[in-house]
């Protein structure tokens, strides 16, 4: 037995730290643009874009997520 993951692609999560609600998800990214998110100007940029007329969250936890199966 071992894990293995379907799909080489990951999800990264954007969630409400406060209530543990997901806000929202950017699927389909690989190792190499997960770090693009991951930094101050990235998330800042992305919560601005999707947050345009609503009020954000006032503590916001990132996650990349992967899934793995056990065959």
């Amino acid at each position: 037995m071992r894990y293995t993951k379907e799909n080489p692609r990951l999800t990264v999560k954007f969630i409400d730290s406060d209530t543990d609600t997901v806000l929202f998800e950017l699927k389909d990214r690989t190792w190499m643009n997960v770090g693009e998110v991951l930094t101050d100007y990235g998330v800042d940029s992305i919560m601005k874009n999707e947050y345009k007329n609503k009020k954000p969250p006032e503590n916001l936890m990132v996650l990349v997520v992967s899934e793995f199966q056990l065959k």
